[in-house]
């Protein structure tokens, strides 16, 4: 539980302890948002836009992109686009090959199924004994005395 007082300056202090700015300046956010945008007119367009933009100096949401620009080259591009052509083109056929293998063992499941290979139902688990009960110590005051 996180108590507010407000001094003579009527500037809060959290006596649960101080929240960093980056903290504070997110919940600010997010409380900012929740009264702007939790309303019956939400403008949600602005709202995508306002949460895809970054802070200043932040640079691209893309971490690699000024590396890609820096390195790009257009006969390695064009290059790498033939090998991912010549990929794709040898892709289906893999693609066959692995659905007629499992076309193969799931014909193969079913004959096993239906021949009885398999047991229909595996045996009924034997039923544990009952358990004796745990004796509870008496106190001697309580036990019947012996006359």
């Amino acid at each position: 539980m996180v108590l507010s007082i407000v001094d003579e300056s009527n500037s809060t202090v959290i006596a649960g302890g101080q929240m960093g700015r980056g903290r504070q300046k997110a919940k600010q956010q997010k409380i900012a948002r929740k009264l702007k945008y939790l309303t019956t007119d939400t403008d949600y367009d602005e709202l995508a836009k306002e949460l895809s933009e970054q802070e200043p100096g932040m640079g691209s949401p893309d971490p690699f992109a000024d590396i890609d620009d820096q390195y790009a080259d257009k006969d390695v591009d064009s290059a790498a686009d033939d090998h991912a052509s010549g990929a794709a083109e040898a892709a289906p056929a893999t693609q066959e090959d692995d659905l007629d293998e499992y076309a193969k063992w799931a014909a193969e499941a079913a004959a096993k199924a239906t021949s009885g290979e398999f047991p229909a139902s595996a045996p009924a688990a034997p039923k544990p004994a009952p358990r004796k009960p745990i004796p509870m110590p008496m106190p001697s005051a309580l036990k019947p005395k012996k006359s």
